[in-house]
């Protein structure tokens, strides 16, 4: 299980600035360089009621993106039409009752100015029901490919969800404004609510790990003389539906060299979880509980918080009492020791971990759902 701990010089403290405190529903959050100034901004969205908007970095000024979309639930940056600044992919028309209709994809292009322009025009890429989580990746070696992972099967509904998530993978094609073909990567993954871009293998192209009903699978393309290969990994919670599996993922390394994926478990659940690789290298991985204390899991990341080239959890949940914290793996005793990074003031339900002022240590961003709050937890790590 998990250890307390306090803050020390190599775990690093965090100063608490919220960016917004009027995000009813917050949900989605992408970080890129929206205004082409070398600062990385901060880009949120809310399911309902809808919001779309980005903050400038430094002084977290917001700006609206549309306020013509509803149900906004993913976000996605890349320089699609390749002039030079960052346009983003949105994933709307959310709704988890529903998984015959929605699930509009859309991509907005940056107007060139978006501090004075808030006139992002839209063009269409796809509609999948209860489309989901959107991810960027150089999966095939030739460039960027979206992928587009829907958290629940076309017809399936609760309480057990029966029917597999259609994850598709999409090229930029030459005209972006025009139409974009697909290619269907899996079509048997149940409540797939997470998902990490990985390169497993090192080869220089990107995989995928996946968090669901399942548990963690690996995907990977055109790997074995295959198109896709699928490789279970965590068998996840074996709870009963719809508490069963994995909700969130992310890939780590430890001071060793060894591996070890994390998770949030079943499914909006209460456990965190680690992964570690068999000694005989044999699948599925030892599964370990190294919390039990969340209440609706909702966001996790695995990332180096201290530049010591060793890799830490940052895990949040949704629910009261809410939380934040980073998990630290401590080898001397082989349990994973606890840091709170915030008390019940945020209901996590996304995070995303990156150097934002450019000092070189990584600063941690929430959304809260319940909460309707963005806050910033900008590293003191000197």
């Amino acid at each position: 299980m998990v250890l307390a701990a306090c803050q020390s010089l190599d775990r690093p403290s965090y100063a608490r600035h919220v960016v917004d405190d009027e995000m009813a529903g917050g949900y989605g959050l992408e970080i890129a360089d929206i205004d082409g100034d070398g600062l990385l901004d901060i880009v949120a969205l809310a399911t309902n009621p809808t919001q779309f908007v980005w903050y400038r970095n430094p002084s977290w000024e917001k700006h609206l993106i549309t306020a013509n979309s509803r149900g906004d639930i993913a976000a996605a940056a890349q320089d699609i039409d390749g002039d030079g600044d960052i346009d983003l992919v949105l994933a709307s028309e959310f709704n988890l009752a529903e998984s015959t209709q929605g699930g509009l994809l859309q991509w907005f292009e940056n107007p060139g100015n978006p501090t004075q322009n808030q006139e992002w025009q839209a063009y269409t890429i796809d509609r999948v029901p209860t489309s989901h989580r959107l991810r960027w990746g150089n999966f095939n070696g030739k460039g960027p490919s979206l992928i587009n992972l829907p958290i629940i099967g076309i017809g399936a509904s609760a309480p057990r969800y029966e029917g597999g998530a259609q994850m598709k993978a999409y090229e930029i094609p030459a005209n972006p404004k025009g139409h974009w073909g697909s290619v269907v990567v899996s079509n048997d993954l149940e409540m797939a609510h997470g998902i990490a871009v990985v390169d497993w293998n090192e080869d220089g192209r990107d995989d995928l790990l996946t968090a669901s009903f399942a548990g963690i699978n690996l995907t990977q393309l055109a790997v074995d003389g295959r198109f896709v290969k699928q490789t279970p990994i965590g068998v996840g919670n074996r709870g009963e539906r719809p508490t069963q599996g994995s909700s969130e993922v992310g890939l780590g390394s430890l001071a060793d060299g060894s591996r070890f994926i994390a998770s949030i478990e079943p499914w909006h659940g209460n456990e965190v979880v680690v992964y570690r690789p068999n000694e005989d290298g044999s699948r599925p991985w030892q599964r370990e509980v190294i919390d039990d204390t969340f209440a609706g899991g909702h966001a996790l990341i695995v990332t180096d918080l201290n530049n010591d080239g060793v890799d830490e959890i940052v895990a949040g949940h949704r629910s009261r009492p809410y939380g934040l914290y980073s998990y630290r793996y401590m080898a001397a005793t082989g349990q994973w020791e606890r840091t709170e990074l915030d008390a019940g003031g945020i209901g996590v339900a996304g995070i995303a971990v990156v150097d934002l002022n450019g000092d070189g240590y990584r600063d941690i961003v929430a959304i809260g759902s319940a909460t309707g709050n963005v806050v910033l937890f900008a590293s003191r790590v000197r």
